[in-house]
């Protein structure tokens, strides 16, 4: 019996452990300098395990030990992803990751000679609905929705993006604006390797970010990405976006997370854009 008994606690002290979390805490820096990277996505990727470093690079990651099998990838605009196994990045604390810049050819510019009109690209709409985190969970990680927008084989010079946000409490809030293939309908790769972020007011209204310094020029169907990047202090629960009936919604709930959609709503947000 006393060995039986001795049996069992140990099965299920060594059950408790495995179920424990992991911690992961480093800091992402650049190749070369070393200066720290700002906002980098960390995460597992169609997992929707994730979060992002702070202003300062730093980032403290936990998940369960299930995914000691599975690679973390750390992913910054700009930059070459950098995937390692999770079970190595344990054995290795504290991180100090690196990333290399990216190299990245220039876009190419096509000229016309007819005349351009700017045009509204997106859902212009609203209702009095506001769409919020994905999930309805709190956490520190970023949540991002995406739309759709059909240039119609035009070359098309995105001018600047414009959506509705509404909080009851936070004044202000960090948003970074992403460009996606259109891939069998859901956002894929990055198409546009510029760092769009901008702290925005927070009071139910609507907000711009001006584009046209970033000489944006898109000739296929794309999505266009509004992330939320949480302050510290602030949980995702703090923001929340315009929407309204009808159309399709695109969304993530975790840095590299999986994009999943559903019919019957759509995100308030809209491109201005020359065509």
């Amino acid at each position: 019996m006393k060995l039986l008994l001795i049996a069992l606690i140990s099965f299920c002290s060594f059950t408790f452990a495995e179920a424990q979390d992991l911690t992961l805490a480093g800091t992402v820096t650049k190749g070369g300098d070393g200066e720290p990277l700002s906002f980098v996505n960390i995460g597992i990727r169609n997992k929707n395990v994730g979060t992002a470093s702070d202003e300062k690079g730093k980032f403290v990651f936990k998940l369960s030990k299930e995914h000691l099998q599975d690679v973390l990838t750390f992913s910054a605009i700009g930059y070459e992803e950098l995937s390692v196994p999770v079970r190595e990045l344990v054995e290795s604390q504290p991180l100090k990751v690196v990333l290399k810049e990216k190299v990245t050819a220039l876009q190419e510019v096509v000229v016309k000679s007819r005349k351009m009109k700017v045009k509204k690209l997106g859902v212009t709409g609203r209702l009095p609905v506001v769409w919020g985190n994905p999930d309805g969970r709190e956490g520190k990680d970023v949540y991002e929705f995406a739309n759709f927008v059909n240039v119609k084989e035009r070359p098309t010079e995105v001018l600047s993006v414009h959506f509705f946000v509404a909080s009851t409490k936070l004044d202000s809030a960090l948003f970074r604006i992403n460009f996606y293939k259109n891939e069998s309908g859901l956002p894929g790769d990055r198409i546009v390797e510029k760092s769009i972020m901008q702290k925005l007011p927070a009071k139910n209204g609507w907000v711009s970010i001006d584009l046209n310094k970033y000489d944006i020029y898109l000739t296929e169907d794309f999505f266009f990405g509004i992330e939320y990047l949480p302050a510290k202090g602030a949980d995702r629960l703090a923001i929340m976006l315009g929407g309204k009936l009808g159309g399709r919604v695109y969304s993530r709930e975790a840095s590299l997370g999986a994009w999943e959609t559903f019919a019957g709503a759509s995100l308030t947000g809209y491109l201005t854009a020359r065509q």
